[in-house]
């Protein structure tokens, strides 16, 4: 019999994480050409995945339950999304100071249906795969680095 564990530690890891890579990868992307910055946006996000699940599986010795793979999975999208719209907010903030036509244009902008279909068509190209690459990543790939790990225990 597997018990639920306690999966804050995890979310803070992923936080800290993703957002230490996000900054590094954002100093990248500022350097390289459009097209090439644009393809490392979930870069952030599967590092701190793949780093969270080695040290789940090294302190718990096993790969996730159904249930904790469904919490982890909605629960590091969540974190992802939040902190990314926090920064948005947080960038239009500063850069509003200097110029309030920005935070204006923005408001503007949120008032039109084809811009908000754009960016919610555009989030969820990015959303889906990362909700379903986690799923999966913390299902069956989490199974198999378990047994490559723990020979002797028995995976979910």
């Amino acid at each position: 019999f597997i018990y639920m564990i306690s999966l804050r530690l995890y979310y803070v890891w992923f936080f800290i994480i993703c957002l230490l890579s996000t900054l590094l990868v954002g100093i990248l992307a500022a350097l390289l050409p459009y097209p090439l910055a644009t393809m490392l946006t979930a870069l952030p996000y599967l590092v701190a995945m793949i780093v969270v699940l080695f040290k789940f599986l090294k302190k718990n010795r096993r790969s996730p339950t159904q249930q904790e793979r469904k919490r982890l999975t909605f629960g590091f999208s969540l974190i992802f999304w939040s902190y990314n719209a926090i920064g948005l907010l947080f960038g239009m903030y500063i850069f509003a100071r200097k110029d309030p036509a920005i935070w204006q244009n923005f408001l503007l902008s949120l008032q039109q249906p084809p811009f908000l279909i754009t960016v919610l068509v555009m989030w969820l190209m990015l959303a889906i795969p990362l909700l379903l690459i986690s799923y999966w990543f913390y299902g069956a790939q989490a199974q198999r680095m378990a047994m490559k790990m723990f020979p002797s225990n028995t995976s979910q």
